[in-house]
């Protein structure tokens, strides 16, 4: 069923004028007519992009790049039945997630961003590991730090904070790289940081 639906995902690239629903002043999604959606985001040279239900089951998935820091690209939904999906798009800098409900023979766009969540930015510099965290819900975040054997050596749940930053010395280690695991606003993003 996962084949067919994605087979049903008929991608089709429109380049005209298009109506906005949800937007900001890198990203917005619309409704060109019926069931096909458009979405465009600048300043960004990749994008992954996903349409999840609402049981969070990956319904199509990609990965676009661009030359210019443009991307637009047009999806005919008309495979899928009556229902709410999301539209999530990742980029270097975050993840955004829209929701779009099938109704019918025509697709509605939410006109607001459901979640922004921003990446951690991690530094590593002279020995030293900065993660730096913008929480915009206040969710908890979790922090975890393994060793290249999976050995946990570092774990905390940190609730509340909408920007928080905790920095590891790794100067006096043995171990050739560490993984970084931080989830909250229901992500999970995992960075593998080379101790030497």
């Amino acid at each position: 069923m996962k084949n067919a639906m994605k087979f049903g995902l008929a991608l089709v690239a429109f380049l005209t004028a298009f109506t906005m629903h949800a937007n900001d002043t890198n990203f917005s999604v619309s409704v060109k007519s019926g069931k096909v959606i458009n979405f465009v985001i600048n300043e960004t040279k990749n994008v992954h992009v996903s349409i999840y239900s609402t049981e969070n089951v990956a319904i199509f998935d990609e990965v676009l790049k661009s030359k210019d820091g443009k991307i637009t690209r047009t999806y005919d939904l008309a495979a899928l039945p009556s229902g709410t999906y999301y539209l999530e798009t990742e980029t270097p800098a975050k993840v955004s997630r829209h929701e779009i409900v099938i109704n019918g023979a025509t697709a509605t766009v939410t006109g607001k961003t459901l979640a922004d969540i921003y990446k951690p930015v991690l530094i590593k510099k002279d020995g030293l590991v900065s993660v730096s965290i913008l929480n915009n819900e206040k969710t908890p975040v979790e922090i975890k730090v393994y060793d290249e054997n999976s050995n946990e050596l570092y774990s905390e749940i940190i609730k509340g904070e909408q920007t928080l930053s905790k920095t590891f010395d790794i100067r006096n280690t043995t171990a050739q790289n560490f993984t970084l695991v931080t989830s909250y606003n229901n992500k999970t993003f995992v960075e593998t940081i080379a101790a030497r």
